[in-house]
């Protein structure tokens, strides 16, 4: 005869109900284990790459196209004097060294040729390309009335702002 204690135990669903919770604490982790995986791959430096280049050439066009338009940049392109363009120039040159070096904005991998870093290359060549590109593409060059140091002149001040743009998308993961 079997106690009342007993027949108790046979009836209790314990045993299920256990493997029911391991299997859930299983899936549990295999779950969390893809999501730290997903985050062990965003914390990599980002290498450049087509991508990069691509958010770069969009940011730089983003950004250079209403100053393109501006009859203020117009004025101060016809102005100012080959010596303050080249010094714009260098200014934003360093300014976009100091974002894409020393600022730490971004998760970006640093890569570097002849101790100068690639993505600095790669944003100020497209920068210039873009506004110098833009400004002959829209007609403002004539409509203007450039001659060729304005025109030098005009795409170093537009390019400015490109190169702002340029390293702002690039740096959007």
């Amino acid at each position: 005869m079997m106690s009342e204690s007993n027949a108790d135990g046979m009836m209790n669903p314990e045993p299920e109900r256990e493997v029911v919770e391991l299997e859930k604490l299983r899936k549990s982790v295999e779950e969390l284990t893809r999501q730290v995986a997903r985050l062990e791959e965003r914390r990599k430096p980002d290498s450049l790459g087509w991508d990069d280049i691509a958010q770069e050439i969009v940011g730089a066009i983003t950004f250079a196209l209403p100053f393109i338009f501006t009859g203020e940049v117009w004025d101060v392109a016809k102005d100012i004097s080959v010596e303050r363009s080249l010094a714009i120039f260098l200014m934003t040159i360093g300014l976009a060294y100091l974002f894409l070096t020393k600022a730490q904005l971004g998760n970006l991998k640093r890569e570097e040729i002849f101790h100068v870093p690639k993505r600095l290359i790669t944003v100020a060549l497209i920068s210039y390309a873009v506004s110098a590109v833009l400004i002959y593409l829209f007609g403002i060059d004539y409509i203007a009335h450039f001659d060729a140091v304005q025109y030098f002149n005009a795409t170093v001040i537009i390019s400015t702002f490109a190169v702002i743009g340029a390293i702002a998308v690039d740096m959007v993961r």
